[in-house]
């Protein structure tokens, strides 16, 4: 696995970019947002004031002023008492619709913020409304309030608003002929000033968004490359240094596969010459034998004590040499012999064994059980026979003088296919020894207490093995040992009923 190329650096960018635009838009939105409140604002504190002056205009019945160029009598004004003279002064009413015209021409002079009264029915044509004031007037009769807008064209930027005027009683007065109802939208006032009034406040909000928008970014795209760039760093020394792990356990496991292949070939060359040696004394000793015995019949009456002594030694060490060498040749063949598994009934195995062993079982008076049914193994029946007939055998051997001995073949599952376990109530294995026995030649008791050649559990061992189990010893309590070995499972199949019948002795 490699490190991803430069194809992240330029995603992690990317990212950054879509995230930080993502977040410039919404703050440049808040902040338009915010211009449309204070636009709103703003606009609604100047209808507030122009309404009430109209109110308290209409509940007042109209205001006198004297006739001016500025103020003429209101030629839209169908009101009897409208011109009116007071000491020889001619004064006219001043209306709400006429105060609110005059306002509005009043603040257009000094320019800023304009407002304008309108209508759909306008009693004056000058109050007509313009298409966008007309689209505001109808959202009233369908329940608006309020109207705000950002309008621009080619020549200006402005915003406009408009609020609804309904119909009070006062209102009556100037408005009953035109067959308004009490609480019906009358026309609305509408308030226009420039953009930039509001804009000078909320630009240099956004360019300061905008710098810290473009810092922010170029600081997570320097902080993303600093941080991919000693990560792959890191990972560079790590493919390096997993490379040449991957080299040492390379040449490691070549050098250890050398090893297993020059252990194979000494174990293999050793059993050979075992095999060799073992074959090739037999001839010599069997020369021994024979001539001991010769000089045995033609000359004992020849030869004193002593001779004879000595010739009893050198018959008996031949005939121990040669239990030696036919028990390491049978070692060998356990380790040359190619198994070809088959299924095998281990309750006929067990009664083979028995059978080679009837002579040590009456001799001392042993008893074989069998703990449960024997189950169907996969193996070589020669060898396995071997392997129960040496632990059944040792254990006739190494009985206890005070009891009768007794001994118990079991089996159970296990995960590699069969436990079986043999029981004995002899003198028992030393924990310390319980490695050491199934070595070759290893024997806990010497020869004039026990006979044998210290080979038989180091046999079992080895066919055991060869079988793909393995062999321990543990305790039988409260006297005794029980040498435990696996087996491996056979698929079910059909062993003949010959096979699987059999009984201990």
């Amino acid at each position: 696995m490699r490190f991803p190329g430069y194809a992240l650096e330029l995603g992690s960018l990317a990212a950054w970019a879509v995230l930080v635009a993502l977040s410039l838009w919404h703050n440049l939105d808040l902040l338009d947002g915010q211009a449309r409140e204070v636009a709103a604002a703003r606009a609604r504190m100047l209808f507030s004031v122009v309404e009430t002056t109209r109110l308290w205009n209409a509940r007042h019945g109209g205001l006198y002023a004297p006739v001016s160029e500025d103020s003429p009598p209101n030629e839209w004004l169908d009101d009897p008492l409208r011109d009116v003279a007071v000491d020889g002064r001619l004064y006219t009413k001043i209306n709400p619709a006429y105060m609110t015209r005059q306002m509005s021409e009043l603040m257009d002079r000094h320019g800023g913020m304009t407002f304008r009264l309108t209508s759909l029915k306008p009693i004056r044509p000058g109050n007509a409304p313009d298409p966008w004031e007309t689209q505001a007037l109808r959202r009233f009769q369908q329940g608006g309030t309020e109207v705000l807008e950002r309008v621009t064209d080619d020549n200006s930027d402005q915003y406009r608003f408009m609020g609804r005027l309904l119909v009070e009683e006062a209102c009556q007065q100037c408005h009953a002929n035109q067959g308004y109802k009490l609480g019906e939208v009358r026309g609305g006032i509408s308030v226009t000033f420039d953009a930039a009034q509001v804009l000078a406040e909320i630009n240099p909000q956004k360019q300061q968004t905008i710098v810290l928008h473009l810092v922010g970014y170029v600081l997570l795209a320097g902080a993303t490359l600093a941080f991919l760039t000693w990560l792959r760093a890191g990972w560079r020394q790590l493919a390096q240094a997993k490379a040449e792990q991957e080299a040492m356990v390379a040449e490691r496991t070549q050098e250890l596969r050398r090893a297993v292949e020059d252990l194979g070939r000494s174990n293999t060359e050793l059993e050979n010459f075992a095999y060799a040696v073992s074959h090739d004394l037999q001839e010599p000793l069997r020369m021994i034998g024979s001539y001991a015995q010769l000089i045995d019949r033609r000359y004992t009456h020849q030869l004193d004590a002593d001779g004879r002594e000595f010739l009893g030694f050198m018959t008996d060490g031949a005939q121990r040499m040669k239990q030696m060498i036919d028990d390491l040749l049978a070692y060998s063949r356990a380790g040359r012999t190619e198994i070809n598994p088959q299924p095998v009934a281990l309750q006929r195995v067990l009664d083979a064994a028995l059978a080679n062993l009837t002579a040590a079982l009456q001799e001392s008076n042993g008893q074989v059980t069998c703990d449960g049914t024997l189950p169907v193994v996969a193996g070589e029946v020669s060898m396995l026979v071997r392997v129960l007939q040496n632990l059944v055998g040792n254990a006739l051997k190494y009985r206890h003088p005070d009891r009768d001995v007794q001994v118990v073949v079991s089996a159970r599952p296990h995960p590699e296919g069969w436990e079986i376990r043999v029981a004995d109530n002899g003198i028992g294995v030393p924990a310390s020894a319980r490695e050491r026995i199934f070595q070759v030649f290893q024997r806990l008791h010497s020869n004039a207490a026990i006979s044998g050649t210290g080979i038989g559990l180091a046999i079992a061992k080895k066919v055991v093995e060869r079988h793909g189990g393995h062999i321990w010893v543990e305790d039988n309590q409260p006297h005794g040992t029980v040498f435990c070995f696996t087996l491996p499972d056979h698929p079910a199949v059909d062993v003949p009923s010959s096979q699987q019948q059999g009984g201990a002795n």
